[in-house]
């Protein structure tokens, strides 16, 4: 299993199917900032490309004066869209600043072009969740909402009861809004998993059975969800690289099939190409990703003809299926040590 494009417009609402986030870094960044924010900059506000959060939440804070002119409105807007990028889908591990390169798609709020800031976002978040995996990594960035209630819906042994309220339940009629704000989140007093230390997570991980899993949460609800929700239905098992800058990660559905209601066949092998996940943007400062990942944009521009397809999955699926002989030589089985040596203990202690 995995988080997908679909995971990212149901839950969060952000729009999957458009251009790709990319762009130069040869531009004029504290003229950037002036022009586009109203914020003068100096080396402190503004390293590098990247700008003070807080500098934003200052501009917006003191509000819009009485009669402003357009570009003041317009500065207005673009320093609250920033903020809410650096502090929702486009986080870093230091979480107090955010780059400046997303102007360049809000240049023109009249009639913006319609960006794929989804796939951007989960290019972003599968970049954090690979550099986590380091053992010398104390920290993560990325959409970790999503993480969470993407984890929460799958997995529902590991959280608090989920609970879809009857409109009224709880005040007004909720508007029409994405999965995960309509998601109640009801705290038992006792045994809260709040209380749960990690190892009992990873014990709970480790020995999970396959009915504890949900594998498709959404289905009951797409009916009902609002249309930016699923308007890029079509493209939720686009096989694509997506495209963020500098960044290009793999969307591999093919190998999550039973996510999307199929029957999981032996996957493809899969180019991570490890040139790609070394590029980062120091010294890149003359770099335009448009030539740079041109290759790559090209494929994702053709993503309506990349799309996955299998059988329909009627049930589980059977257990002697060759896919899970396949998958049984590449996975760690386990995730924690302890738990493994229980769970293997078990058995042989019962055969005694």
């Amino acid at each position: 299993m995995t988080i997908t494009l679909q995971d990212v417009e149901v839950l969060l609402g952000i729009p999957i199917d458009g251009e790709a986030i990319v762009g130069t870094c040869a531009l004029r960044w504290a003229v950037e900032c002036q022009e586009m924010l109203g914020i003068v900059t100096n080396s402190v506000v503004l390293k590098g490309q990247r700008i003070q959060i807080k500098k934003l939440l200052e501009k917006i804070d003191k509000g819009l004066p009485d009669g402003a002119e357009e570009v003041v409105v317009h500065q207005y807007a673009r320093c609250y869209i920033l903020a809410l990028l650096g502090d929702t889908i486009f986080t870093d591990k230091f979480g107090d600043r955010v780059h400046t390169i997303w102007l360049q798609m809000l240049r023109d709020l009249h009639n913006p072009p319609r960006y794929s800031w989804g796939s951007a976002c989960l290019a972003w978040l599968y970049r954090e969740l690979c550099r986590a995996t380091d053992k010398n990594a104390s920290q993560i960035g990325g959409a970790l909402i999503l993480v969470q209630y993407w984890a929460w819906s799958r997995f529902p042994f590991l959280c608090p009861r989920m609970d879809l309220p009857p409109d009224g339940a709880y005040g007004p009629p909720l508007p029409s809004s994405p999965l995960s704000i309509k998601l109640v989140w009801v705290v038992s007093t006792k045994n809260s998993p709040a209380e749960i230390c990690l190892v009992r997570y990873r014990q709970l991980l480790d020995s999970m059975y396959p009915n504890q899993v949900v594998w498709q949460p959404y289905e009951a609800e797409l009916g009902h969800l609002p249309a930016f929700c699923v308007a890029g239905w079509d493209m939720w098992t686009a096989r694509v690289p997506l495209v963020c800058f500098w960044l290009v990660e793999k969307h591999t559905p093919d190998r999550v099939l039973r996510q999307f209601g199929m029957v999981q066949e032996i996957p493809e092998d899969v180019d991570t190409d490890d040139a790609l996940h070394k590029i980062d943007l120091r010294g890149k400062i003359e770099v335009d990703w448009r030539v740079r990942h041109f290759s790559h944009i090209q494929v994702w521009n053709t993503r309506a003809q990349k799309l996955c397809h299998g059988a329909r999955l009627e049930g589980a699926m059977s257990s002697v299926h060759p896919y899970f002989g396949w998958y049984g030589k590449v996975t760690w089985r386990f995730v924690d040590h302890t738990s493994a040596s229980l769970l293997i203990m078990l058995p042989c202690t019962s055969r005694c």
